[in-house]
């Protein structure tokens, strides 16, 4: 099941919860995304949970959520 979303849907299923967050939890003013790295690979499900792999190259959700909030590289 580690596969079970691609990187696709998982970028699509994230924007659009962080949308829904927004248009119907007011009240939200910060969320966070479980994790940003790990420092050596799990080999597990967990490793597709991260934004950036453990030599921080960026995985494409990562430049999706900077798309998505508004925090653009220059």
């Amino acid at each position: 099941w580690t596969r079970a979303v691609r990187s696709g849907q998982r970028i699509q299923y994230t924007r659009d919860a962080l949308q829904y967050a927004e248009e119907n939890w007011p009240y939200v003013k910060m969320m966070g995304i479980w994790a940003f790295r790990f420092p050596a690979p799990t080999k597990s499900y967990m490793d597709y949970y991260t934004l950036v792999t453990p030599e921080f190259v960026p995985k494409p959700i990562y430049q999706e959520l900077q798309d998505y909030t508004g925090n653009l590289r220059q």
